[in-house]
């Protein structure tokens, strides 16, 4: 068993964890911080941490995950708001709004286009 030393995430807790499925080796996490990290791996169990963004929601990051054709990453949150990350590009591809706290997201695995986000 391994623990990462490095602490991206500057305060509270890691809500949600997702593995990336365009790379064997990333994963991106979620935090109370606002923020979404993501960690890439060397191979030697050695993560480095990039921060993909801190302040594109206003309240607690809630869920992650990637979507599969492109390298886009999905967040959502306590906001009410629902954010895909172009890792690629490096900036936000687009924002949506809903009613409710944003609680989870799961992309599903048949239809790459489509998404699920769980609310309440």
């Amino acid at each position: 068993m391994n623990f990462l030393e490095d602490k991206p995430h500057v305060k509270g807790v890691i809500n949600s964890i997702a593995f990336l499925p365009w790379e064997n080796t990333s994963f991106v996490t979620a935090g109370t911080d606002h923020g979404v990290v993501l960690w890439r791996g060397n191979g030697h169990n050695k993560w480095t941490p990039k921060v993909l963004h801190r302040n594109l929601h206003s309240s607690a990051v809630m869920g992650v995950s990637g979507m599969q054709q492109r390298q886009l990453v999905l967040s959502v949150g306590k906001d009410k708001r629902i954010l895909g990350y172009d890792v690629h590009v490096g900036r936000r591809d687009f924002m949506q709004q809903v009613d409710s706290k944003c609680l989870s997201v799961l992309t599903n695995p048949c239809d790459f286009n489509l998404f699920m986000v769980q609310t309440g």
